[in-house]
């Protein structure tokens, strides 16, 4: 008997309600964040149909369980932290942050590294080249975007000619990030011969359901002599003399040498397994010292790692005395950054913010200024760069204490994206990185409170508008 049109109303809004209640329920029951939950409820019970489905394609933490499982199938011996270890050349009030970061990573502060700054493509992309040429073993490279046209066709050649000379070349590619190159990046170097996955690849036409998890970090492992790590991608407007001022993007990259390099190579094969369900082989790492800096690898990401950067952050900003200085293209902190740096300037700590005039994701420049007057009248000073477009993310306390790498301070990189950061200690890259933020301060415009009160009506809701979303953006 056919069932009448009536019936399958019936039938269909039954399901629907279902699948918002259920949708909602999950949302209730695992968000960490009230005000996330209340939100992905009111969108799972409001809007039937699409908003249960954007929830599962955006609101579930899909890689919780798969990375715990995988962390407890590959216990890293670097999890044995000597319990009398001596940090000389460290003065004793970082200690504590040394404890704190070792208990959340797992990992032990390395002594003896060698951390060279690389500005822009003009020094980091030859340096990168040349160390590509030299590997005689094996290669490790992970980057977000990797263009195959200019630049990227140099990388591509390199690892290219890597590979005839018998180096083992792995290379991985978020799956998002791999569509900035059409995907044509992966199947030329494919054709060479070269290793390539994409990690959690969205899917051709039905998104996959975890979309919304990228793997953002950069990293290039030659032997376990030399490491790269930063922000810059392989792309051709990180040659800023090549480009117009609004096409350019500056950015950093930083030459690694040291004990450190083993535990980037553990990340790296991490992302790998996970991405691929493959262990690669053990690798040797240089492990003499190379110089006088204390650094250590900080994984970020969702699963075991998630929250990791923001409490270790948070921790160096409550231990600041004197100063603090942030450069990142996207500020978009969560509530206890936010807390912890109007802290530090009620404090006392000359607390200084770097942020790009011209954004190359307008809408992040919209939340973000909706949210600036919480840090301007509690005394930070907020600078605005002139172009071209600034992508480095730099963290310095007191000019000795660095943090480097990969991750913006929004959310999407503190909760959502695998990030890779180095915390360093070290005096005179301190001083180095805090003079180069002090010579791009002196060209910038300082905002203040007075001219975030001064916008517009519409212009601030135009603004707040965007900031709503800052959770996703």
């Amino acid at each position: 008997m056919l069932i009448s049109w009536a019936a399958m109303h019936w039938i269909m809004t039954t399901l629907l309600l279902l699948a918002s209640v259920v949708s909602a329920l999950h949302a209730l029951t695992h968000k960490r964040d009230p005000r996330s939950a209340l939100l992905w409820i009111i969108v799972c019970l409001s809007i039937p149909l699409a908003g249960p489905i954007f929830y599962l394609l955006f609101g579930i933490n899909r890689a919780s369980r798969t990375v715990r499982q995988l962390a407890a199938e590959t216990e890293s011996p670097l999890s044995t932290i000597p319990p009398t270890q001596v940090f000389k050349d460290i003065d004793d009030r970082y200690l504590q942050q040394i404890r704190l970061v070792t208990m959340l990573t797992g990992s032990p502060l390395t002594e003896g590294n060698r951390v060279e700054v690389l500005s822009n493509g003009e020094e980091a992309y030859p340096a990168m080249l040349a160390a590509i040429d030299q590997a005689q073993s094996w290669i490790y490279f992970c980057t977000y975007i990797f263009e195959h046209k200019e630049t990227g066709a140099q990388f591509i050649e390199a690892l290219s000619r890597a590979v005839k000379r018998g180096v083992e070349v792995y290379v991985l590619l978020d799956g998002v990030g791999a569509w900035y190159s059409w995907g044509r990046t992966a199947k030329v170097l494919r054709r060479h011969g070269v290793r390539v996955i994409r990690f959690l690849p969205p899917g051709s036409v039905i998104p996959k359901l975890t979309i919304n998890l990228r793997n953002h970090r950069k990293i290039l492992l030659i032997d376990g002599q030399s490491g790269f790590t930063g922000g810059m991608n392989i792309r051709q407007t990180h040659l800023i003399d090549q480009c117009t001022s609004s096409a350019a993007t500056r950015d950093l990259m930083f030459r690694l040498q040291g004990p450190v390099l083993c535990q980037i190579i553990r990340v790296f094969e991490d992302d790998w397994l996970y991405a691929c369900g493959e262990h690669l082989p053990d690798r040797e790492c240089d492990l003499s010292f190379a110089g006088t800096s204390w650094c250590r690898a900080i994984s970020d990401g969702p699963g075991v790692h998630l929250d990791i950067l923001a409490k270790i952050l948070i921790s160096a900003i409550n231990g600041a005395r004197t100063s603090i200085s942030i450069m990142t293209p996207y500020f978009l902190p969560p509530r206890e950054l936010i807390v912890a740096l109007q802290s530090a300037a009620l404090r006392g700590v000359e607390v200084t913010l770097i942020l790009p005039q011209d954004n190359n994701l307008p809408y992040i420049h919209w939340a973000m200024r909706n949210c600036l007057w919480q840090f301007l009248q509690f005394g930070v000073r907020i600078y605005y760069q002139p172009p071209p477009f600034n992508h480095s993310k730099l963290f310095i306390v007191d000019e000795y204490y660095c943090q480097i790498g990969s991750a913006n301070l929004d959310s999407r990189s503190l909760r959502l994206n695998f990030e890779l950061n180095v915390e360093i200690y070290d005096q005179a890259l301190g001083r180095l990185l805090s003079d180069r933020i002090e010579a791009i301060r002196i060209h910038s415009r300082e905002t203040s409170l007075n001219e975030m009160q001064r916008r517009s009506y519409p212009v601030k809701i135009w603004d707040a508008f965007w900031w709503l979303f800052t959770p996703y953006l």
